[in-house]
């Protein structure tokens, strides 16, 4: 038995404050009164595609926010009519209710599935993907739900999605390659997107044979690219969003792969055919589809470490297109990103690049068409390059150094400003410099250039650090990282800072501020740094 709930649901979103907060009373004693019945009640409303779409949409709102406090008051078999019910609504026409069903579905089997129940769930969901003749709202409410599934279930307990994880590959590689229409092309990126939701979240350990698989797979479906022919406009549009799709698969196995030792070879035994395919379609085609690509080069340093080496010779032409491209600040933005892991990977052996990679940096930030969010990456990638190549960063100093040092001064002049997409921007800004600080510092610790060439810039990384010290508006990203440079100055130049750091009253409130924090990593910054201020000193601060 249900009840007919459809007035109380409009009633509910009523403009008459009186009528919406009596409907609003009435519901919790109706749960309250008889469970079994309202939220079948609920579940109908939803499903029903002759009701309003209004009251579809609040009465699946009710039904998902009540499933935590009620679902247990219920028995099997109403849960089951409720639990057939609300999958069926996934093939609704109507966008709403299947996408409110959909986070209804993944409510549910957060509860059921941690316990060993609902077993038959994903079978159904894998079922709707693969039927040739399922609408096409069916699937696409199909992969929400997977992905709703993985954020809400799988990401915190990875384990539970291991026995599935098999079947759902299969399903969704096998929805993306039968596909056809116009309107299934946008599905087969959808279908591709919801693999990398489940690469990401599922458990490395148990499942690495599954994804090591997918790499060689994806890598050939990329070269096959290579070779299809390509007559009209719209073909070129569909190979385009073919190709981004698969190199996003190959970023997310890539990157899921480098979380463990044990896979690491399998990304190796393919790392030239994936850098062959990039340099075969890096710069032919769209942007999303560079965007994607250059990823996936990013993610392959950081998996290859200084076995990225030989690449580079090949690469290099191609990360200067990406550096160059400012009107595609994405591609541009993307690309400095990728400077700064192969940094990281390469170490030392990054250096024979600098004099090719600088320039374009120099000249970038320089730009007044330079899209502003690229500017702090820019910043970050100076810390990179000079935590890599050492004391050679020395050259790039002086024009590196003076370009921060003018950025920090146009925060500066804004810092009274309350627009928080501004503050927000300039906080980014802050930080960045800060790391770009530390990250030449460290550079030059070791090296006996180090007082000649960076000791003339203490008093004004002391200075930017008392500004921020003193700013309101600053968040903890840009505490940490003053703390941290304000260590690394202290580490790097040690006795030198002495008269620079001595009676430093903002120092010693900043790191007594974070100290009394209850974010552990400002914790740890603050006694990181104290500890290498007090050996300025050889006394505590």
């Amino acid at each position: 038995m249900e009840l007919e709930i459809t007035m109380q649901l409009l009633c509910a979103q009523s403009p008459d404050a009186q009528v919406r907060t009596y409907a609003m009373t009435l519901f919790p004693h109706l749960v309250d009164l008889n469970p079994p019945v309202m939220l079948p009640s609920l579940s109908v409303e939803l499903s029903n595609d002759a009701k309003s779409t209004e009251s579809r949409k609040i009465a699946g709102v009710l039904l998902k926010d009540l499933l935590d406090f009620e679902w247990d008051a219920i028995d099997v078999s109403t849960k089951s009519c409720i639990k057939s019910s609300v999958l069926h609504t996934l093939g609704s026409c109507i966008s709403e209710a299947s996408d409110i069903a959909s986070q209804v579905v993944a409510k549910i089997a957060s509860i059921e599935i941690p316990r060993k129940e609902w077993p038959e769930l994903v079978g159904s969901l894998i079922t709707n993907m693969t039927l040739a003749d399922a609408p096409l709202s069916l699937k696409e409410a199909t992969l929400e739900t997977i992905v709703r599934l993985c954020q809400e279930i799988f990401e915190p307990n990875s384990s539970l999605l291991t026995p599935y994880v098999s079947d759902i590959l299969n399903g969704l590689i096998f929805m993306a390659e039968r596909t056809d229409g116009v309107d299934y092309y946008e599905l087969r990126s959808c279908a591709y997107e919801t693999l990398n939701a489940v690469v990401r979240c599922c458990n490395l350990s148990e499942t690495s044979r599954i994804i090591a698989k997918l790499l060689p797979d994806f890598v050939s479906k990329l070269e096959k690219t290579l070779f299809l022919r390509v007559v009209s406009r719209d073909d070129r549009v569909i190979l385009e969003e073919l190709r981004t799709s698969l190199f996003g698969v190959l970023l997310a196995v890539i990157q899921k792969l480098s979380e463990a030792i044990e896979t690491s070879p399998v990304i190796l035994q393919v790392a030239n055919r994936i850098v062959l395919v990039f340099l075969n379609l890096f710069g032919s085609g769209s942007r999303a589809a560079d965007q994607e690509a250059m990823l996936a080069i990013g993610a392959l340093a950081y998996a290859t470490g200084l076995g990225f080496e030989k690449y580079m010779q090949g690469l290099i032409k191609c990360i200067e297109t990406g550096l160059q491209n400012i009107h595609e600040h994405e591609v541009c933005a993307i690309t400095v990103g990728v400077v700064g892991d192969i940094c990281c990977a390469l170490d030392d052996k990054f250096l024979p690049y600098c004099d090719v990679i600088m320039p374009h940096l120099i000249r970038d930030i320089s730009n007044a068409e330079l899209h502003r969010s690229i500017i702090p990456l820019v910043f970050s990638c100076f810390g990179d390059i000079a935590l890599a190549i050492g004391e050679h960063f020395d050259k790039y100093v002086p024009l590196a150094l003076r370009i921060m040092q003018s950025a920090f001064r146009v925060c500066a002049e804004v810092d009274n400003i309350t627009d928080k997409e501004v503050v927000a921007y300039c906080n980014n800004l802050k930080r960045s410099i800060f790391e770009a600080y530390s990250g030449i510092l460290q550079g030059f610790k070791n090296s006996s250039k180090k007082d000649r060439v960076m000791l003339p810039y203490a008093p004004h990384l002391v200075w930017f650090i008392e500004s921020v010290a003193k700013d309101n508006q600053r968040d903890k990203g840009v505490t940490k990282a003053s703390v941290e440079a304000l260590g690394d100055l202290a580490d790097a130049l040690g006795s030198n800072v002495e008269m620079l750091l001595k009676d430093c009253k903002f120092c010693t409130e900043l790191i007594g501020e974070c100290l009394k924090s209850d974010d552990e990593d400002l914790k740890r910054a603050a006694t990181w740094t104290k500890g290498m201020i007090g050996r300025v000193f050889s006394v505590g601060v």
